[in-house]
């Protein structure tokens, strides 16, 4: 303890007798000081911010919970699923998968100036970001006379189930077009594969 006394008498008396130790003894407080004092002031702005949001999220909950009834909004939710459920096609297995679109091509390029209509299988594949759902593509490809390949286009936009056009292509010079199809299905069991 005396030693530590020692210590403590000798700084005090050189502080007392040099101007400068004692200025710079000051700053130094006063540095530290400041920076706590700043570091004390973010952790108050980020606890006022944490509470600013928690307040805003407690009142949209309790606006939320006052307001509409819930029964409106799940019965909205519930008509559109049933809405998006009916666009995607269905099937049992692949292959009744391929012949309905093919059908559905079939039907399309009837009755339209079209020579030598060619429906080819594309890709069959279950699509890897979605569960439950398949890509089916068809390849269309056939010769044309003009205003013939803005009719197959209107029909395939306007079919009741949907059909992605992947790739159109069409040439003036040789009156060709080649048109991939793709169409998605829901209900295919992989199990059920009748080309796997």
């Amino acid at each position: 303890m005396s030693a530590l006394n020692a210590v403590l008498g000798r700084v005090g008396s050189e502080l007392a007798d040099n101007t400068r130790a004692r200025l710079g003894t000051w700053l130094i407080l006063g540095l530290v000081l400041g920076y706590g004092l700043l570091l004390q002031s973010e952790r108050v702005h980020d606890a006022s911010d944490e509470y600013t949001t928690a307040a805003a999220r407690l009142a949209r909950a309790q606006s939320l919970v006052g307001g509409e009834d819930w029964a409106q909004p799940l019965a909205r939710e519930h008509e559109t699923s049933l809405a998006l459920q009916g666009a995607f096609w269905e099937a049992e297995t692949e292959g009744v998968a391929q012949a309905r679109v093919q059908a559905a091509l079939t039907d399309m390029v009837k009755g339209l100036d079209l020579r030598r209509p060619a429906i080819r299988s594309g890709v069959s594949q279950a699509v890897p970001e979605v569960s439950g759902v398949w890509q089916i593509q068809m390849r269309l490809s056939c010769q044309y006379r003009p205003g013939s390949e803005l009719q197959i286009l209107y029909r395939l936009a306007t079919h009741p189930k949907k059909l992605v056009v992947e790739r159109l292509d069409v040439r003036r010079e040789t009156a060709r077009m080649t048109v991939i199809v793709s169409a998605y299905f829901v209900g295919i069991d992989p199990a059920q594969d009748v080309q796997g």
